[in-house]
């Protein structure tokens, strides 16, 4: 009797242990299939942090052109109508460029001047002084009384030195037969000096640009220094004052855009931790299943 009696318990004891050694199974695979769902939601979440920074940091990049966009656009409108006017570019030693100009000044039987340099030709003093030609016919005797023409001649820009030539060389018939446009004015006198009435009479004042003939030089460092200082202070002082009214916070974007970021990668935390603990429930269950087994 004795003997059937513990007979059934170690049989009941078998069972129970059975019983639950099957449960720790059971639980120890969902345990393990948990991990790893949870492995791949971490996995899942490591790529869609990693998106995050990067889009926090086309954010950062975004805020910081919307911040320098003021600054950027003013100094280089600056730096273009500092150029448009003839200064040159900050930071680079530009190069000078010059035209060959000449200038006459003639009387007949007065002064001769001729000049000979080189100067700018920017749009806004580009121009040379008007040229003008005045000739005087010789004096002509009629109806008891001398006459001559004054022709004043209507001379727009020149291109070659042709009629420079032309005036020093005091070539009335090349002037005739080129320049047709002139105010005629006639004069009248009773009386001349000798010889006086025997000659044309040239007043001229010509100038022109020889835009093929050009002369190139580096611009001097102070020249550099001063157009690099003039286009940075103004295009900041300019930049400064759009920002200011703006109504923009630089330091406050990107405090958001960073604050944004963390709570949108703070969802990983949890979930390692729940593996963690997962992990550690399954270490516990297998050193469990192990026992039983290496008593048997």
């Amino acid at each position: 009797m004795s003997n059937r009696k513990s007979k059934i318990v170690k049989q009941r004891t078998k069972q129970r242990g059975e019983k639950e050694r099957k449960a720790r199974i059971k639980e120890l695979q969902e345990l393990r299939e948990k991990a790893i769902q949870l492995e791949k939601k971490i996995n899942e979440q490591k790529k869609e942090n990693f998106k995050q920074f990067n889009l926090r940091n086309i954010k950062f990049f975004r805020h910081t052109c919307n911040f320098l966009a003021p600054f950027v656009i003013s100094t280089g409108l600056v730096t273009g109508i500092f150029k448009l006017f003839g200064g040159g570019l900050p930071f680079h030693i530009d190069e000078i460029k010059k035209y060959k100009a000449y200038s006459l000044d003639y009387q007949t039987n007065g002064y001769v001047t001729m000049e000979e340099y080189y100067k700018l030709n920017r749009w806004f003093d580009a121009s040379l002084p008007s040229n003008e030609l005045i000739i005087y016919t010789p004096w002509e005797y009629r109806d008891n009384q001398y006459i001559r023409y004054k022709r004043s001649y209507n001379i727009g820009k020149i291109d070659t030195l042709d009629l420079f030539n032309a005036v020093l060389d005091e070539d009335y018939n090349y002037i005739a037969e080129n320049l047709k446009e002139y105010d005629e004015e006639t004069q009248f006198t009773n009386n001349i000096e000798d010889n006086e009435g025997q000659y044309y009479f040239f007043e001229a004042s010509l100038h022109m640009l020889d835009q093929e003939d050009t002369f190139r030089h580096p611009e001097t460092d102070l020249q550099n220094i001063i157009a690099t200082s003039i286009t940075l202070v103004l295009g900041l002082t300019i930049g400064g004052a759009i920002a200011h009214y703006r109504n923009f916070n630089y330091s406050d974007s990107l405090k958001n855009t960073n604050q944004d970021y963390l709570n949108r990668i703070r969802a990983i935390k949890p979930m390692q931790e729940e593996l963690a603990t997962t992990n550690e429930k399954i270490l516990s269950l297998s050193r469990k299943k192990e026992g039983p087994t290496n008593e048997q």
